[in-house]
């Protein structure tokens, strides 16, 4: 089986590392020479274009930014007419719903197939290979690209047809947030009332305000360490594509107010911070 993988970020790379750890037959091509470099070292076969590399791909796996990009490299530049018949595509980007339904449309049109499979972790678990995968798709489909995910993830759950692997993403992605600003609402707190942060974590971290967002937070808090693991923009983003595809159907009031504190901070130029860079406005 060849696979294909586009989108070599910060989540996207390890990833790859995690698939030719594996000895799987991976072909790449990346704007950066550094990582071409560095994967090609690692076993992967570097290509020209985006363009090779889907005609190399019994699977091509996408971990893409945002919905216009998936848009572009697959059905803009016309991408999906290189893909080889009977090939999947494997998109692990966190878009719109609505966008999966679109590529996968055309996918299909052409012989092809499509699964949406965002991930929830961040880039300490896409390193480890513990990723939490949410898929959307075809069972049989799914079951094709499994061995693959099984690989960069610890969990994958088949939660419907094609959309609603994003339609969960998304859901994950309010509770995150909203997460993140209670947490840092409460170092605030604690930090006034005079508490030692270590202690008070450990004090309070079996009980119900103990979560996973606090065990993954708490120390780029305390340390002020906001190189990104998951940039503040990138979620900004999931959050307007839960509003985009909410409409006038739903008010979320706290939601709403998270989205301003982060918006206030991209405005001061920390959208490339962690999101746990959340605490900052607090601080500030």
């Amino acid at each position: 089986m060849e696979v294909g993988f586009i989108g070599l970020g910060i989540m996207g790379k390890p990833m790859c590392k995690n698939l030719l750890s594996q000895n799987i037959e991976v072909y790449i091509s990346s704007s950066r020479s550094s990582t071409n470099d560095e994967l090609e070292k690692l076993g992967a076969s570097v290509t020209d274009s985006y363009e090779d590399v889907a005609e190399h791909s019994d699977i091509l796996i996408l971990m893409l930014p945002n919905s216009q990009d998936v848009h572009d490299v697959v059905i803009g530049n016309g991408l999906y007419k290189k893909l080889k018949e009977g090939s999947i595509v494997a998109d692990m980007s966190s878009i719109t719903p609505k966008m999966s339904e679109e590529v996968a449309g055309y996918l299909r049109n052409e012989g092809m197939d499509y699964i949406d499979a965002p991930v929830s972790g961040g880039e300490e678990k896409a390193i480890e290979g513990t990723l939490s995968i949410m898929a959307g798709g075809r069972k049989d489909s799914l079951g094709k690209v499994m061995p693959l995910l099984e690989i960069m993830g610890g969990s994958v759950t088949h939660v419907g047809g094609v959309g609603l692997g994003n339609a969960t993403k998304l859901v994950n992605q309010v509770i995150v947030a909203n997460n993140i600003v209670a947490l840092s609402e409460g170092v605030a707190v604690a930090k006034e009332l005079g508490l030692d942060l270590d202690m008070m974590y450990n004090a309070i971290k079996g009980g119900l305000a103990g979560s996973n967002v606090m065990d993954a937070k708490i120390a780029r808090i305390m340390e002020a360490s906001y190189a990104p693991g998951f940039k503040m923009e990138l979620h900004m983003k999931d959050l307007d594509n839960v509003f985009d595809s909410l409409g006038d159907n739903m008010n979320l009031p706290i939601t709403s107010e998270t989205k301003k504190i982060m918006a206030e901070l991209i405005d001061q130029g920390k959208g490339g911070n962690d999101h746990g860079g959340l605490y900052e406005y607090y601080e500030d």
